[in-house]
């Protein structure tokens, strides 16, 4: 039985190397996502003084798929197993953008223009009046509350709509039993290894 991967599927010998892109090493025939699955309709493109404006209303628009997204990024170690919830997450981002440009946008403009231009470093301390005038634009026309100080610090717990991951771990040892059974009886094996902490004297014997 192979294992669906997205739109292909992964079976025989190279079923490992599909649940651990970045555990070892990859084979020529490991399946990777095609140019259409890693395409999205739009892609979210903002400067960072937009991004710093916009995100912690974004955030709670999209509490749900960011958090279905880093479950499963987090738990699968595997950036193609999260493709799905990626390209989710991605459109109720543009979703929410398309939203507040209707509603709020002279607002952004002037919150992230402060951003960009107050400080060097793009600091938002110096910008709170803007902020506030946003807050309450958002707030009215989106019914989105910009999150309390520390709220994304603090520990959440999500339960998503998918099956805890199961990782295969790779048993090297029956691996190499296998081999070593399929060696002719008269195969030379060395005999003449050492651990690794072993010291070398000569140098010539190394």
């Amino acid at each position: 039985m192979g294992k669906e991967l997205g739109n292909w599927e992964c079976s025989g010998d190279d079923e490992f190397a599909c649940n651990t892109l970045f555990q070892g090493m990859i084979t020529k025939s490991t399946p990777m996502p095609s140019d259409e699955e890693l395409t999205v309709p739009h892609e979210i493109t903002l400067s960072t003084p937009y991004f710093k404006a916009v995100i912690p209303y974004m955030h709670r628009a999209c509490e749900k798929e960011v958090k279905d997204f880093m479950l499963r990024r987090q738990e699968t170690e595997d950036p193609r197993l999260s493709l799905r919830e990626g390209r989710i997450l991605t459109a109720c981002g543009i979703k929410f953008l398309q939203s507040l440009k209707k509603t709020c946008s002279e607002s952004v403009d002037r919150y992230a223009d402060c951003i960009d231009h107050r400080t060097a470093k793009l600091y938002i301390t110096p910008c709170r009046e803007q902020q506030r005038r946003l807050d309450i634009c958002v707030e009215e026309n989106l019914n989105i509350t910009r999150p309390r100080m520390g709220y994304f610090s603090k520990l959440h717990v999500h339960n998503g709509q998918f099956p805890k991951y199961v990782h295969h771990t790779r048993d090297y040892k029956a691996e190499a039993a296998k081999l070593l059974a399929e060696l002719p009886d008269d195969y030379h094996l060395r005999d003449d290894s050492r651990a690794y902490d072993q010291q070398r004297y000569n140098f010539f014997d190394i």
